[in-house]
């Protein structure tokens, strides 16, 4: 089997670089050539109207494999016990977004990495057919006749409890069906979706779950449409669920590809959190996906409370350390040589015992009991691979042993895109 210890993280930086828009805080800079979608979960009750994914932009450039997606939500009917009726059309659309997804970089990526573990050479039309059995073959679940990965993970459909939500695991349709501007039709569409709050409770750090922008897990109520062309809705209730925020349909269509045809853990690592990969396969086929789904499980965030991240309150006029340089993107593979210089300027040797880096993201890291002689240099290495300085705007804070603010480095988007290349901070307190 080859070495899957950061597959899902290889995928997930593709996604990012090719369709997939980053998922980011409120309060987190937006750049609108790479889009963005805002994610505003919270910790405390809010209204139902409260909208978790309040902002979405998804460039020109990135919306072709969405709008082919769309196209096929409205191919399934939604109760259980419905038979499908798969038409030519509808068959002739699936094959246009297949076709579509194949030359991206996720695919690509998740090409590669099948081609290592199964030991098979994969020409475009198996890779096509691949993606076809996993995702879109109908088959047995239970009771269930006529069920498919991509209807339960993408669309969402009645469970077997007729009142509740089964599957419903896609960001970009959630997002919809909460009166989201479709780019398929370029309207504003019906707001579906009742949201009932976030429920993290399951996780080892449930806490941290809010925190994490890349991971939605909540309670929802679905008004949700009979599909297939008839008319009428049904409403269903979805205890906990989640998905994924950010990542593109042939993002999410190479993840799940890649658990479920390889011997890869089930535990994925993802910019700093840890998840369960839940997978389920329909009855009597190992290549097809019944359910796929992230569980969030904890997280290397901190979450940074107001009163110390004001701009005034704490903030040291004179420290002995700065930071000089900080290397955020580096070259391939992605987050394994993120660095930064730490430089002593002042007269005397001082430790860095209690100092702290805050990251954008809020992961904070202790420094260890190092002397650094005036006018010497530390390099800081990020103890993770999992890319923590993100490669977009953002803001890292060099902290004293009594939290105070000894200084605050900010980088452009800009600065951040150019890989290999480290931004000097020589003269910023």
């Amino acid at each position: 089997m080859s070495n899957s210890s950061n597959i899902f993280q290889e995928i997930w930086n593709a996604d990012q670089q090719g369709n997939g828009i980053p998922a980011l805080r409120p309060s987190e800079e937006k750049d609108s050539s790479r889009g963005y979608v805002v994610v505003d979960e919270r910790a405390t009750s809010v209204a139902s109207e409260h909208r978790v994914l309040s902002e979405v932009f998804i460039p020109p450039s990135k919306q072709k494999t969405y709008q082919l997606c769309e196209h096929l939500f409205d191919n399934y009917a939604l109760e259980r016990i419905a038979r499908e009726q798969v038409t030519f059309a509808e068959t002739q659309e699936e094959l246009d977004f297949i076709d579509a997804i194949l030359p991206t970089p996720p695919i690509e990526i998740a090409q590669r990495f099948l081609e290592s573990s199964l030991n098979l050479i994969i020409s475009q039309n198996l890779m096509a057919a691949m993606i076809k059995e996993t995702w879109f073959t109908l088959g047995r679940a239970g009771s269930q006749s006529d069920a498919s990965g991509f209807e339960h993970v993408f669309v969402g459909e009645q469970a077997s409890s007729s009142s509740k939500v089964g599957g419903y695991h896609f960001w970009y349709k959630y997002y919809l069906d909460d009166a989201g501007q479709s780019l398929h039709h370029g309207n504003v569409l019906e707001d579906r979706i009742e949201y009932l709050g976030t429920k993290y409770h399951g996780a080892d750090e449930p806490n941290k779950g809010v925190l994490v922008p890349e991971v939605v897990t909540l309670s929802l109520r679905w008004d949700a449409p009979l599909g297939e062309g008839r008319p009428g809705t049904k409403t269903l209730h979805k205890p906990i669920g989640g998905f994924f925020v950010g990542c593109s349909p042939e993002g999410l269509i190479a993840l799940g590809l890649v658990r479920t045809r390889t011997e890869t853990s089930k535990l994925a690592f993802i910019n700093g959190a840890k998840y369960q990969l839940d997978l389920h396969r329909l009855d009597g086929n190992d290549h097809a996906i019944r359910t796929f789904f992230p569980r969030f499980i904890s997280a290397n965030v901190t979450e940074i409370r107001e009163d110390e991240d004001d701009e005034t309150k704490g903030e040291v006029t004179t420290s002995p350390f700065k930071i000089l340089m900080a290397m955020v993107n580096p070259q391939n593979p992605e987050g394994s040589k993120e660095f930064l210089q730490i430089a002593n300027l002042s007269d005397k040797r001082a430790s860095l015992l209690g100092w702290k880096i805050v990251a954008p993201n809020g992961v904070t890291f202790k420094l260890a009991d190092i002397e650094v002689l005036p006018g010497d240099v530390f390099k800081f290495i990020v103890p993770s691979s999992n890319g923590i300085l993100r490669n977009k705007t953002g803001t890292i804070q060099l902290r004293t042993p009594n939290n105070e603010i000894a200084g605050r480095y900010v980088y452009t988007s800009e600065q951040a895109r150019k890989e290999g290349q480290p931004i000097v901070f020589a003269y910023q307190s």
